[in-house]
């Protein structure tokens, strides 16, 4: 990361980076957490006081809504970070060509949502919904504007202030709207309201902090090669919210919302496990990107251990969900959602699946295939679009679960052909044991007669038990993953 923001004052160069390295990842960690935290909370309560058809039109609008932000931003805030990172006495003229630019296309973007609702079958509360949600989007452009400026600054503890405090006021608003008997039109209010408060505490701490600060250039920028540069860094986001959101996307008009709603309730508890996928792989990022520049051997030493222990602690929590569901569903939503537990019984094989995939796609950015890693994306989705409306027609809920579980498989023999054909790491030592241990875990699980919280102990615990057995987990596999990252950071 570039220090040139950093005054002539500031202590040496490297104890200076290592903090704010540490700051920097501790601190979108944690952001990231809090959200999926607060998200997930929000997702139950609205379950249990709104029922299946309420948490459908709720989990549809948000759908709409992350899919909007990506294509307001245009991929220019991933684009800004890297350059603005490098050139700090740019950033006051980029920030009114990016403000400028996201408020344009939020506001079209808003006008594209309203299009929607007259040509695609949707309920008439969903329709309003998405009116609603699309009048968040130019007080996100200003957010999303300001938080760019935070990053290419290497200010991320501003992005995770703002962050905590817009999702808790979100769940704190929320839980006031349902305990007050307000409907889903409220809770989309809510979002309009936090994104202003948003959008204000952004602003004032842009002006406060030293992210603009002297000097700073006059720029001529050309909006061409502006929005020409930024495409691919726009096909990139695209596709992955749309990995995450298409299911929804496709049942809000394929099936309406009493079916997206039993889908949802399971889609809520997988989509948690999926994010913190999306974390490891995110936070194993640069330590492997300096390896790979560094060393080959510990680079791919440091692959197939997370692939390993990745896939170690991702199949017993699939295979136990597996067993448990009907009960974890009914704590967590309450009696009504019985199908949900079905469809949550296919869906929870995506997760390891979805692993996989980002293993191969984070690879194939380090080592610079960046069209082979947008290909595994394309094929996920195409997998989604065919498959998910007929399945869904046919089985419901657990069609749309098994249409995703099917888009996941394939996405993922594609992400395992690229990298053995790229020779990749790609071996998982005693895969067979680990096989075992997944399947004992799951038939425990899902035959022993038991409260399903010791019914799940057990399992984890004859899980464990098998792995360390057959060698799947031994000391020196955590030895060796210890002494490559202390080696990796010493270099």
């Amino acid at each position: 990361m570039s220090e040139s923001a950093v005054p002539a004052t500031a202590e040496p160069t490297h104890h200076h980076t290592g903090r704010r390295v540490l700051v920097n990842t501790g601190a979108l960690t944690s952001a990231s957490l809090w959200r999926i935290g607060m998200s997930f909370i929000l997702q139950v309560l609205i379950a249990r006081r709104l029922g299946v058809d309420g948490l459908g039109h709720y989990t549809i609008a948000l759908a709409y809504l992350n899919v909007s932000q990506v294509i307001a931003e245009l991929g220019l805030p991933t684009l800004l970070v890297r350059d603005l990172a490098q050139h700090p006495t740019h950033r006051r003229s980029y920030f009114r060509w990016l403000l400028g630019i996201q408020l344009v296309t939020s506001v079209l973007t808003w006008m594209g949502l309203i299009t929607l609702t007259f040509v695609l079958p949707f309920a008439p509360v969903t329709a309003m919904s998405l009116w609603l949600v699309g009048a968040s989007l130019p007080l996100y452009a200003i957010t999303s504007a300001s938080e760019t400026l935070f990053q290419a600054g290497e200010r991320m503890e501003l992005v995770m202030g703002v962050e905590v405090l817009v999702n808790t006021l979100i769940l704190v608003f929320s839980i006031g709207v349902l305990w007050s008997g307000g409907n889903e039109l409220m809770l989309i209010a809510v979002i309009i309201v936090t994104q202003a408060i948003s959008a204000i505490l952004c602003l004032v701490l842009l002006a406060r902090s030293r992210v603009l600060a002297a000097p700073q250039e006059h720029v001529h920028v050309q909006l061409e090669s502006l929005l020409r540069r930024t495409m691919p860094f726009f096909g990139l986001s695209l596709s992955d919210v749309l990995l995450q959101r298409l299911d929804i996307l496709l049942l809000s008009f394929v099936a309406g919302p009493t079916v997206t709603g039993i889908y949802s309730a399971a889609y809520n508890v997988v989509r948690v496990l999926m994010k913190l996928i999306q974390s490891f792989w995110k936070a194993l990022y640069p330590t492997l990107s300096r390896l790979h520049r560094q060393t080959r051997e510990r680079y791919d030493r440091l692959s197939a251990l997370s692939l390993r222990f990745g896939l170690v602690a991702v199949l017993p929590v699939a295979a136990i969900g597996f067993g448990v569901a009907p009960e974890l569903l009914n704590l967590l939503f309450g009696g009504d959602y019985g199908a949900s537990a079905r469809a949550y019984q296919i869906l929870i094989w995506a997760a390891p699946l979805f692993l996989i995939e980002v293993y191969a796609t984070t690879l194939l950015m380090i080592e610079h295939q960046l069209r082979a890693s947008l290909w595994i994306s394309v094929v996920h989705i195409l997998g989604t679009v065919l498959l998910l409306p007929p399945l869904t027609q046919l089985l419901g809920a657990n069609g749309a679960a098994l249409a995703v579980v099917l888009a996941g498989s394939l996405g993922s023999a594609l992400s395992l052909y690229l990298l053995h054909k790229m020779r990749l790491p790609l071996r998982v030592k005693r895969f067979w044991g680990l096989g075992i241990a997944t399947v004992a875990a799951g038939l425990v699980a899902f035959f022993l007669p038991a409260f399903w919280l010791a019914t799940a102990a057990l399992a984890a615990t004859v899980y464990l038990v098998l792995c360390w057995a057959t060698g799947v987990l031994t000391v020196g596999d955590f030895q060796t993953l210890r002494r490559t990252l202390l080696s990796s950071e010493a270099k």
